[in-house]
């Protein structure tokens, strides 16, 4: 294959590539900061999650109990089904507030936002209908369950299932924040969240409190924390008018229209990923649950690690797409995916180097089945991560229903392969389940699709984006194998440290060899650019009223909702 022409390539959008700039160019410096701060604030959620994650885990284990634990987990499993019943309204209820909002229709900010507090409230009456038929129905008779763990399952499955339910209208109050750009003051809320629900487990557990006192616990907390949500949409939106009165049949139909397709695709991402310890339960037990489980959560933790540049770049893309701007598309394409690719990967090598000791020493010997599952379960990872931008341009230029029939073309192979592999790699054979349909959909079909779509040749755009985090990761790979052979880490201490040595290796390999001199300085000059924007707009933004803020920023996509 004929190596493709990336001088040309690069001569025809050089400087004009750098996103950043398009962003702060199109909005403002206002609005450009409160995408940098909200990005910032969103990793210290993120960090919170990680971080109090890895210590309460190992202690939340002992205390429960392998068993208990597996049981949880298996029971979260299922009720997380439940937030599909969402419709895919949350990415559009904040479209249509910021839509109206710009246009300065307050009566139609308080109309759409009252009319989903009460097309949520009759979607929480039906789950709360589905938990007590489920509860009473299918949780009895589930396999590998004892009659003693069917009634904490039952008394499980109601307290969580009430937990989603009473969430569905309050999170109206998260979208409203977020059409006003309340990013940070959304993250600030759910930081303290998170805090408090780890203080919460410890005191619980520490104090000889069992299965059920800690969760009915934990969801009290998170069922408090939707009145700061409350907070910051009337701080962000004082004009704020929730009434039943306002309810219009208009308005929940534009918005339904165009939240289908994205239902849909939620659906399928979430059998993709969530439906293994279903299948894992029915087949091996929760004891194997619980094992799987710190093999999904690590590769979940692998994934939001990763995302967040992906998260915050989709409403640019929609905006593109909006203004059928297809030269911004098909840059986002290169740069976007690029970008993700060059995150995950690095990311990646210093977890699948390290995963054996990382376990072992983090959850115990008992786990060590995690490790083969999270190996594979973190390749699927990188594909689900590097390909996210190549989604969102497809969604984008009009073509979402491609992305829908990918994602459940993957969600029902993955079903399949599941329960046949299972029986004859175990948990192994899950992870592959959930793999190949990725490497078929996402790299083979997706990737075609939105190369396409926008006019890029597909042997230039795989060479643009995987080139620098192949090159770099080949190289941090290399240093990992050398470091672990050399000196096998024995402490957590050790592992830190190899795995920083590693992740350095990677960085200054990226940086070196991966990026090319003009790719380098056009990074360099963006995150200097954003850099000063924020500490400008921070510096402006110091004792702002919540009333005077401009919103015409962005669409935010999502609603910063747990």
């Amino acid at each position: 294959m004929r190596k493709p022409n990336t001088v040309a390539f690069r001569k025809n959008h050089q400087h004009s590539s750098c996103l950043s700039t398009v962003v702060l160019d199109r909005t403002g410096s206002h609005a450009a900061a409160n995408i940098l701060v909200g990005t910032l604030t969103k990793y210290v959620v993120l960090a919170l999650n990680i971080g109090l994650g890895i210590v309460l885990m190992p202690f939340t284990v002992k205390h429960l109990g392998q068993t208990d634990y597996g049981l949880w987990m298996l029971v979260a499993s299922m009720t997380a089904y439940f937030q599909l019943l969402d419709l895919g309204y949350g990415n559009g209820v904040v479209r249509h507030l910021v839509a109206a909002d710009r246009r300065g229709d307050a009566d139609g900010v308080n109309r759409i936002a009252s009319t989903f507090v009460c097309v949520y409230t009759g979607i929480a009456l039906v789950a709360c209908a589905a938990v007590a038929v489920i509860a009473a129905v299918v949780v009895p008779r589930f396999p590998n369950l004892t009659p003693e763990q069917v009634r904490v399952a039952q008394i499980l499955f109601a307290i969580l299932g009430a937990r989603v339910a009473i969430g569905f209208p309050l999170t109206v109050f998260g979208a409203v924040a977020n059409a006003r750009q309340g990013f940070a003051l959304n993250n600030m809320v759910a930081a303290a969240i998170v805090s408090a629900s780890a203080a919460c487990t410890y005191v619980v557990l520490a104090s000889g409190g069992g299965l059920l006192p800690l969760v009915a616990a934990t969801t009290a907390v998170n069922l408090a924390g939707y009145g700061g949500y409350a907070w910051t949409a009337y701080r962000m939106m004082p004009s704020l008018r929730i009434r039943a009165s306002y309810f219009s049949a208009v308005h929940w139909r534009e918005v339904t229209s165009f939240s289908l397709y994205l239902f849909v695709i939620n659906l399928a991402g979430q059998i993709s990923f969530n439906v293994d310890n279903v299948v894992i339960g029915a087949f091996l037990g929760p004891a194997a649950v619980a094992v799987y489980t710190i093999a999904l959560r690590l590769s979940e933790y692998q994934r939001r690690l990763c995302d967040q540049f992906s998260g915050m770049l989709f409403p640019v893309v929609l905006a593109f797409g909006a203004e059928n701007d297809r030269e911004s598309l098909k840059r986002t394409l290169i740069e976007g995916n690029r970008i993700a690719m060059a995150l995950v990967t690095g990311a990646s090598v210093c977890l699948i180097g390290f995963s054996g000791p990382l376990i072992t020493r983090w959850m115990g010997a008992a786990f060590a089945g995690s490790v083969m599952p999270f190996n594979v379960l973190a390749l699927a990872g990188v594909i689900v991560v590097s390909q996210a931008v190549s989604s969102n341009v497809l969604i984008a230029a009009g073509r979402h229903r491609a992305v829908t029939w990918i994602w459940l073309g993957e969600s029902v192979l993955n079903l399949g392969l599941s329960v046949v592999l299972v029986r004859r790699m175990g948990l192994v054979g899950v992870a592959v389940g959930t793999l190949a349909p990725l490497v078929v959909g996402h790299l083979g079909i997706m990737l075609t699709a939105a190369c396409r779509a926008v006019g890029v040749p597909i042997a230039r755009c795989v060479y643009e984006t995987v080139r620098p985090a192949a090159v770099a990761g080949a190289m941090a790979a290399g240093v990992c194998a050398l470091v672990r052979t050399a000196r096998p880490p024995a402490s957590t201490t050790a592992i830190v440290t190899e795995g920083a040595i590693v992740g350095l290796t990677y960085v200054a390999s990226l940086a070196i060899a991966g990026f090319d001199g003009e790719t380098r300085r056009v990074y360099v000059s963006q995150a200097s650019g954003a850099a000063r924007a924020l500490a400008s707009a921070a510096a402006e933004m110091i004792g702002r009223r919540a009333t005077k803020i401009e919103p015409d920023g962005p669409l935010s996509s999502t609603a910063s909702v747990p």
